[in-house]
């Protein structure tokens, strides 16, 4: 959805090679879809101390309230719930991107 809008996307095969990714080229914006949750919100947390002002991107599935709570405690840019409407993370994205939303660290 978002590599066909111009943007350099890098695909990782799990947390733990995001986490190499992420420490090696600093993304502009992180869109992380949870897994396995307790180990996910912990990989999450190492991201958003590390870099606390990227735009994070959390996709989920319907999964219960106190769930939700904790990835709010990240602070993501966008929660999002799976399945997405056509186009939304492109929107998400490009908003996050053209908006100011570049926070590097």
């Amino acid at each position: 959805m978002v590599s066909n809008e111009g943007y350099e996307v890098s695909v990782c095969s799990g947390p733990l090679q995001l986490l190499e990714t992420f420490a090696a080229t600093r993304p502009d914006v992180v869109i992380y879809v949870l897994g396995d949750l307790d180990f996910d919100l912990s990989i999450l947390s190492v991201i958003r101390e590390a870099a606390p002002r990227t735009p994070l991107i959390v996709l989920s599935g319907p999964f219960e309230l106190a769930i939700r709570r904790s990835v709010q405690n990240l602070r993501p840019t966008y929660y999002g719930v799976l399945p997405l409407e056509p186009g939304e993370l492109r929107d998400v994205v490009r908003s996050v991107l053209t908006e100011g939303g570049l926070a590097n660290e």
